[in-house]
């Protein structure tokens, strides 16, 4: 008769045993992929920049993706496109702005820098030129 003791050791060394083996595997390929999967060269694809909130639950968001900074609106279930930044010496002279005056929010954009962006949008739309919105 099989014996009772045996077969738990069995069992329990088996599975000792695969849960190594995923573990290695796992330290392996962490080191041959990297952490992030969405990393190109060491840096993520998408990284948000800088957000202010405006209610509970909404902000607008400064985010870069893919060498493009697109100013997005983010309620609890929708993204809507506010537009598009081209210059990247204004995004700079937006975050040096933002972490200066970040000691009191973390990593807000200052309420003057939107409404002077705003303002620009709407003299770029009144002048009837290209509308800062993507397609």
């Amino acid at each position: 008769m099989i014996d009772l003791w045996e077969s738990l050791f069995r069992t329990a060394s088996a599975l000792a045993i695969v849960l190594v083996l995923i573990g290695i595997v796992t330290v392996v390929f962490r080191r041959i992929m990297g952490n992030r999967w969405g990393a190109v060269g060491g840096r993520p694809l998408v990284q948000v920049l800088a957000t202010g909130y405006v209610a509970p639950r909404k902000a607008v968001s400064l985010v870069a993706v893919a060498g493009e900074y697109l100013i997005v609106g983010t309620t609890a279930t929708d993204l809507v496109p506010l537009g598009r930044l081209n210059d990247s010496t204004q995004v700079t002279e937006l975050l040096a702005h933002s972490s200066e005056t970040s000691s009191t929010q973390s990593s807000s954009i200052p309420d003057s820098v939107i409404s002077s962006w705003l303002r620009r949008r709407d003299l770029v739309a009144a002048h009837g030129e290209k509308d800062v919105h993507g397609p």
